[in-house]
């Protein structure tokens, strides 16, 4: 026997008792182990491109985006008509936000593979947040033309990956700011196509619902949007439509009910100016104007939020400080749209013309929650809903938090320590901020 064949085959039989430790470890969802585990292999052996493919898998899963993305460029190199090498090279690039490497790597992708219908979404996606708007759309309806294509039965298997391409497409539509009355039609029809592709799926009710709202077809939205709400209870931006669209019904008492079912401590500064509009629509100024408070203090740098604030104001008689808001109010247009908000102008003129300098008003509620600041450690996280648990380092407490108060809003990975600042509210102990902090 050849010697050289013979290690040969030895390497092979290594690399397979390797290959199923680590294989052992993904059923655990210990990526970096896994991970670990073939890098250490590879530093005396040559790994075999299925082996190569696992590491950067592995990388990938465990967050480590520049080592998968020089692995998959080396896999890209040994295989360059392999189409699955440049998409998950293009998956790397989109994770870390490097856009234009993130398109050429789709583009190669669909290049090699051109009816790939999970190459075109992503590669449309990468458009999208570059603002390549006809690009992203003519991309998304390529691939549905390509899936109409398909047999009957491949059709059946790809039904989920169909329903976001029309999502996608019409998501696209929806947001364009000249959009014309047949592309609101147009895009009505592919949130349909969704729903009829994968009927199971809350937000491909609560999108159509949005579509049907924005056509002025308020019942017919409000039909769709409450059975989005009946697959998915928990979504908050689902009972946020619908209190929009029971505000449009000039019911603000439904309004009201389906706000109230989100928990205080999920009641973001959106659902805050929510709540406000329903309180001002039912006569209570003095709440509406104190919800439009709570908004601004958490999210301080949105005209709107002073916008409607000041109409609370307003309303109380507090001119000096309607006068103050409004002109904050059109400092933040001013930053945002490069010129002047002259809704906000002209109100200005009306305050300081008709209303008579009043009591200042105080909106600053004293809280029977306590805070502190903490140190502790992410136990849990669940990406897809947002929110998770850190488990405290000097009393081993367990303290809720939501994305939401996460600096940058970073997704923590498990074990991650952080710094928070821990309150004791309603339903128990909430963070209300969370740093994550990196390891030295």
């Amino acid at each position: 026997m050849n010697p050289g064949h013979a290690a040969s085959s030895k390497d092979m039989s290594n690399e397979e008792q390797i290959l199923r430790q680590a294989e052992a470890f993904e059923s655990r969802s210990q990526w970096k182990e896994a991970a670990s585990l073939l890098r250490e292999y590879q530093q005396t052996n040559f790994l075999s491109v299925e082996a190569l493919s696992k590491l950067a898998y592995f990388c990938s899963r465990a967050g480590d985006y520049d080592s998968a993305t020089s692995l998959y460029r080396d896999l890209c190199r040994q295989q360059p008509s392999e189409a699955r090498w440049f998409y998950a090279l293009g998956f790397q690039y989109q994770q870390k936000e490097q856009w234009p490497n993130a398109i050429a790597a789709y583009e190669e992708s669909l290049r090699l593979a051109p009816r790939w219908l999970k190459a075109a979404l992503q590669l449309g996606d990468s458009y999208r947040e570059t603002e390549q708007v006809e690009k992203a759309l003519n991309t998304y309806q390529q691939g549905i033309q390509n899936y109409q294509e398909l047999s009957l039965d491949r059709r059946r298997e790809l039904a989920p990956m169909y329903a976001k391409l029309c999502a996608s497409a019409g998501r696209v539509l929806l947001a364009k700011s000249s959009r014309s009355p047949s592309e609101l039609e147009e895009a009505m029809r592919l949130f349909q196509e969704s729903v009829e592709a994968e009927p199971h799926d809350a937000d491909n009710w609560y999108r159509l619902g949005c579509a049907l709202l924005e056509a002025d077809r308020i019942d017919e939205a409000l039909d769709h949007l409450q059975r989005a709400e009946t697959l998915d209870p928990k979504k908050d931006y689902i009972h946020h439509k619908i209190a929009q669209a029971h505000l449009r019904k000039k019911n603000p008492h439904e309004a009201l009910r389906a706000y109230e079912k989100i928990p205080q401590y999920k009641r973001v500064p959106y659902i805050l100016h929510g709540m406000a509009q329903c309180h001002m629509a039912k006569g209570d100024t003095m709440e509406a104007a104190r919800k439009f408070y709570q908004a601004i203090q958490r999210e301080p740098g949105k005209f709107y939020h002073y916008w409607d604030f000041t109409l609370a104001l307003a309303a109380l008689g507090a001119r000096d400080q309607a006068i103050e808001a409004l002109e904050r109010t059109n400092q933040l247009y001013r930053q945002e749209h490069g010129k002047d908000y002259r809704k906000a102008l002209l109100k200005l003129e009306e305050v300081r013309s008709t209303l008579s300098p009043g009591q200042h008003i105080s909106f600053d509620v004293p809280s029977s929650a306590v805070s502190e600041i903490r140190f502790g450690t992410v136990s849990k996280y669940n990406v897809e809903r947002g929110f998770g648990f850190i488990k405290d380092n000097a009393d081993s407490a367990d303290t809720f938090f939501h994305i939401s108060r996460v600096k940058e809003r970073v997704s923590p990975q498990p074990g991650t320590r952080v710094r928070y600042v821990r309150e004791t509210g309603e339903k128990g102990l909430q963070a209300a901020k969370v740093w994550l902090l990196r390891d030295k």
